[in-house]
């Protein structure tokens, strides 16, 4: 975790950007967390957080929120730099058969841990990018590069109650 994880008792939406920016394409969510922090036009009650590659302890950082909207790589089984919208309905049945995000053995858990625990939030958002290549010091990939602005866009149009499919 490259950012403090705090949460703004008053802030109603928070938006976790996840993963590893020593990962190459793993460092989607990261990148998206970084440009959202650094814009000034923000609806009030919204929080921007790099969760790194936190699993566990994500969850009482979660539990303050009523939405979250999480942005990390995912295999979602499309060509590199897709990217998918997955409600916890889709990725509470998905995380049971295959993995999603690439950090599987701690955000899914994690949320599969608060679920149980009673403090999931009210609504919890995934945008998923399909990675074309996660390794060690790698790149970004061209075609995930070229994904982010349309990433942040239809993160921004969720907070503007304008989902993307």
């Amino acid at each position: 975790m490259s950012t403090m994880l705090t949460s703004t008792p008053t802030a109603r939406t928070l938006i976790l950007g996840v993963g590893s920016p020593l990962m190459g394409d793993d460092a989607v969510g990261v990148l998206v967390a970084e440009a959202l922090q650094a814009r000034s036009d923000l609806p009030p009650g919204v929080d921007v957080i790099d969760g790194g590659t936190e699993g566990f302890g994500l969850i009482p950082v979660i539990e303050a929120y009523s939405r979250v909207i999480i942005v990390d790589a995912a295999q979602v089984g499309l060509p590199p730099g897709s990217i998918r919208r997955f409600t916890w309905g889709d990725i509470r049945v998905t995380a049971n058969e295959h993995s999603l995000s690439l950090h599987q053995g701690g955000l899914n858990d994690a949320l599969a841990l608060a679920e149980v625990l009673g403090c999931l939030p009210a609504e919890l958002i995934f945008y998923g990018v399909q990675p074309e290549q996660v390794a060690w010091d790698a790149p970004l990939s061209e075609a995930v590069s070229r994904a982010l602005p349309a990433l942040i866009e239809g993160v921004l149009g969720e907070l503007n109650g304008i989902a993307a499919g």
